[in-house]
């Protein structure tokens, strides 16, 4: 039985792990909820659910793998990440995708915050000054390599492209000011199953980033 997978029908925390499935060719099926319109916003569809799945911490995304019954993003990137051979093939590697990893976690953090915030035009400003410093790190880091996890592909790799993807489509043109990152949103999107992937509907290329409620990316 394939793996479900379920979460808002949004890009959001789930798309990277989408990624992967469609990266490694793996089968699964989206059991997606989608929030409700203004001036309610209302998560029902979710909540009306949450407690009856058998989950230990009910939350989204989840994962469901057979016996697995799992949430919380980074651990179902660390199982998926040891089930199909993603958490690097050597100790620096595997260093590299955890560090990496946590780093993008929190740089998504702070960019959703400002999206979801009802001060965003205020918090755009100050956010848009840190962009460059924010993607001159991501530069540095990845350096020459084809990957952040060096020569090989790596699930942080999945987060790194979603998120700069995203920062690129929120200030245009915002990546191509680094030729390495540039050429690694290319390099990632060029691989056929991922293509496959981000061409379809289910790709969410354009969107939408983020729920209904949120005041960018929606």
């Amino acid at each position: 039985m394939a793996p479900v997978l379920g979460y808002w029908k949004i890009r959001g925390l789930a798309h990277a792990i989408r990624l992967l499935f469609h990266y490694k060719e793996a089968e699964y099926e989206e059991k997606y909820y989608v929030q409700g319109d203004a001036p309610e916003y209302s998560r029902e569809e979710w909540l009306k659910e949450k407690f009856t799945l058998g989950l230990e911490w009910p939350n989204l995304p989840y994962l469901m793998d057979g016996d697995v019954k799992m949430t919380e993003t980074s651990a179902i990137f660390a199982y998926l990440g040891r089930k199909h051979n993603l958490c690097g093939s050597t100790e620096e590697a595997r260093i590299r995708n955890d560090m990496i990893y946590s780093v993008t976690t929190s740089n998504r953090s702070a960019f959703v915050s400002m999206c979801y915030n009802k001060e965003h035009e205020k918090m755009k400003g100050p956010f848009l000054e840190s962009l460059g410093g924010r993607l001159e790190k991501y530069s540095q880091s990845l350096g020459k390599h084809d990957f952040f996890g060096g020569s090989e592909l790596v699930y942080a790799d999945l987060c790194v492209y979603d998120l700069l993807d995203i920062w690129n489509q929120f200030e245009p043109g915002c990546v191509e000011k680094h030729e390495n990152l540039k050429a690694y949103l290319a390099r990632i999107e060029a691989i056929p199953s991922i293509k496959k992937f981000l061409e379809s509907e289910a790709g969410m290329k354009k969107g939408p980033f983020n729920n209904k409620i949120a005041q960018w990316g929606n």
